[in-house]
């Protein structure tokens, strides 16, 4: 090896070695060389001969198996990876025989590529621009790869390498794919380069004719130099020196520039829109999984957020801080008749527990059944119950015009009634119904009042569809309660089977069919429902060893009961939101991993130019995310659409959560992190050289 005194290039007993399974191949064995600055070189041999894999380990594509390769001093089998990459980028410039330009890529683009990676200024596309004008190709700059002859893409390829000023240009057979003609004008193009410049070129070539154009030919036979001649050029060298930088004085500027990454984040959002644009059908079916998970979250979300409060609403529309006393059931040969079926509820009980039990503000009672309802010419099948004076107060139940009973109306069985709005609406109509006269049974009832609407229940039953009248007068006139045969029993002196000798039903004044009861607050619900049982079995002389024949439930325990199964609801849709989330996060994982086989070779032209590991894996990693984010936009669409639907059939007013937007589309892009943080690690970890021998 002769040695110069202003080297750029310095190899000393480098060889390179393949391991093709038991047997080992020698491409270099032993090469020592030395390339000053602004030498044209150009390196012979056939092929086999070690041409490539010595470009290939100048260029850092490939690493040696021994010896070391010193670059203006620097050692670079002890560069780490991004420092590989910055030589690839700032340091040296290559042009690949096959040109390895990016196919859905336009020529301008494919040039601004190594800028992007290297971090250069804004200006980076008119530079882009610059060098293409000055290959002669300006007015190609628009197009693609497929619409260029083999010596335009060359000519991209060289202003590809060239954009970043390099001090050296490798060319590996630029023109051996190429006709006589697009050859010679590619040479000379590097020559005038070298010439006009200063570049330090080294190129690889079978043609002798393209090797006179160097100043020094060196030849490879078997991985070793076999020859290294000066031709009559090498004056050329000499007179060129003057304008010979060195590499770190055409790079301090831009090594020492914050790097840019508005650049690099557009660019890879082209890219990942491109991946994703390319496979529309195989895009479109990989988002689905996330598209139906974020649509059942905002669904669930919302759907059941609106449920849980219409549930709410019904049943505090039955009063609050109430509690219902149901009676008890008849049983005949073992099998219940289920509750109701036994009248055990009087008005005495009503009056005991107002007068027996503290916690309690309000008790009043009813009793209902269908009739028929007519208003002239108009009739209406209804529910006419019959109530005592302070009903309305404890169902927390206003009149929305006229007025309430009075408890005198109550105790002489006055003949008024108050209209539900359904009742209302099917009668009168707009017209004003307070005081005229329905028929209910064929007895005159007078309308003193609406009620204000409640609604329907969860279980669909119209609150509204209803009249009521004084619960004497429903007793006495209309409803006609009886004690069946079966209510009869020696236990309860309210029915003794002496009253009845006949064994038939019969009118029986004071039974009722609820017993509403209103604590004093919510806090004291429980300690009423105690006093309430409490008063009950003592009246009807339960025994301690018998079962109640009377029912107390909770208005507040039905609300946690109907609240708990809403929840349970929710978690099961949430489950089955969450699984689809994780179905469409695996089919991300899967199409990146293909792709990444699709694209390897890309991935290498990618890390030929300058781009580090980071750049392929935020790459990657930002196609996954875009996936799961497109996937996510038209899941909340979906879901936004889904629980309109739902309102719109349930009758519910909708209200949109904002978090449970947010909350769906952050998790879709987590979901893309995180199942593609592994394929774009994978697609990082491809060697340069392997990845650009992909086939």
């Amino acid at each position: 090896m002769t040695k110069t005194a202003d080297s750029v290039i310095e190899l000393s007993g480098l060889s390179r070695c393949y391991d093709l399974g038991e047997i080992s191949v020698i491409a270099l064995n032993g090469v020592s060389l030395s390339i000053a600055r602004g030498e044209f070189v150009a390196i012979m041999g056939a092929s086999g001969s070690g041409k490539s894999t010595l470009l290939n380990l100048l260029g850092c594509l490939d690493q040696a198996t021994s010896g070391y390769y010193r670059l203006e001093g620097t050692d670079v089998g002890g560069l780490d990876e991004p420092s590989l990459a910055h030589v690839r980028s700032l340091k040296v410039g290559f042009v690949f025989q096959s040109y390895n330009l990016l196919s859905r890529t336009t020529a301008l683009e494919n040039v601004e590529l190594p800028l992007i990676y290297s971090g250069r200024p804004s200006d980076g596309r008119e530079r882009a621009a610059n060098m293409l004008r000055l290959i002669g190709l300006g007015d190609r700059s628009q197009h693609y790869p497929n619409q260029l002859s083999g010596g335009q893409q060359q000519r991209v390829a060289i202003a590809r390498a060239l954009v970043n000023d390099p001090a050296i240009l490798l060319a590996d057979e630029p023109t051996g794919n190429l006709d006589s003609k697009s050859s010679l004008e590619i040479i000379a193009i590097i020559r005038r380069l070298n010439e006009e410049h200063g570049l330090t070129v080294v190129l690889v070539t079978h043609e002798p004719d393209i090797a006179a154009y160097a100043d020094r030919i060196i030849t490879l036979r078997d991985g070793v130099i076999v020859s290294d001649v000066y031709n009559q050029r090498t004056q050329l060298a000499d007179s060129h020196s003057q304008s010979v930088r060195s590499i770190s004085d055409r790079h301090s500027r831009s090594e020492v520039e914050a790097i840019r990454g508005g650049a690099f984040a557009m660019m890879m959002l082209r890219t990942a829109w491109t991946a994703i644009n390319r496979n529309r059908l195989r895009s479109a079916l990989t988002v689905l999984g996330i598209l139906i998970g974020v649509a059942a979250l905002i669904a669930t979300v919302t759907v059941s957020r609106e449920a849980s409060q219409h549930v709410r609403q019904q049943i505090e529309s039955l009063g609050t801080n109430l509690l219902i006393v149901l009676p008890g059931a008849t049983t005949s040969s073992g099998a219940s008749g289920g509750f109701g079926s036994r009248s055990t509820l009087t008005v005495d009980d009503a009056d005991a527990i107002t007068e027996n039990a503290p916690s309690v503000e309000f008790v009043t009672y009813s009793n209902r059944q269908s009739a028929q309802v007519v208003y002239r010419d108009l009739n209406w099948n209804t529910t006419v119950e019959g109530v005592s004076a302070s009903y309305l107060a404890a169902r927390d139940w206003s009149v929305a015009i006229g007025r309430s009973f009075l408890a005198q109306e109550d105790s002489a069985g006055a003949r008024v009634g108050i209209l539900g709005q359904t009742v209302a609406k099917t009668l009168f109509d707009e017209a004003d119904p307070i005081g005229s006269t329905i028929r209910i049974g064929g007895i005159p009832i007078e309308v003193i009042g609406v009620l204000t609407p409640k609604g329907r229940t969860g279980f669909g039953q119209d609150q509204d569809d209803i009249v009521l009248v004084p619960f004497n007068t429903a007793q006495d006139r209309i409803t006609g309660v009886t004690a069946p045969t079966s209510t009869v029993s020696n236990s309860n002196p309210i029915f003794n089977a002496s009253s009845n000798p006949l064994g038939v039903g019969r009118k029986i004044a004071g039974i009722v069919g609820t017993i509403f009861v209103k604590s004093r607050s919510p806090e004291l619900s429980g300690q009423a429902m105690s006093e309430v049982g409490q008063i009950l079995r003592r009246r009807h002389r339960r025994p301690q060893d018998q079962a109640d024949d009377f029912t107390v439930r909770n208005i507040n325990d039905l609300l946690n009961v109907a609240q708990s199964a809403t929840r349970s609801l929710s978690l099961l849709l949430a489950s089955v939101a969450a699984i689809s989330l994780a179905v469409g996060g695996i089919g991300i994982m899967n199409i990146l991993l293909v792709s990444i086989s699709e694209r390897t070779r890309e991935i290498g032209i990618r890390m030929a130019i300058g781009a580090t590991r980071i750049h392929i894996l935020s790459q990657f990693l930002l196609e996954a995310v875009a996936l799961s984010a497109v996937g996510g936009s038209a899941g909340i669409v979906a879901g936004l659409g889904v629980s309109l639907v739902a309102s719109a059939i349930a009758g519910w007013p909708i209200s949109i959560s904002f978090s449970a937007i947010v909350v769906g589309f952050l998790f879709s892009v987590l979901i893309g992190v995180f199942f593609g943080y592994y394929p774009a690690l994978k697609a990082s970890r491809l060697n340069v050289i392997d990845a650009l021998r992909f086939e």
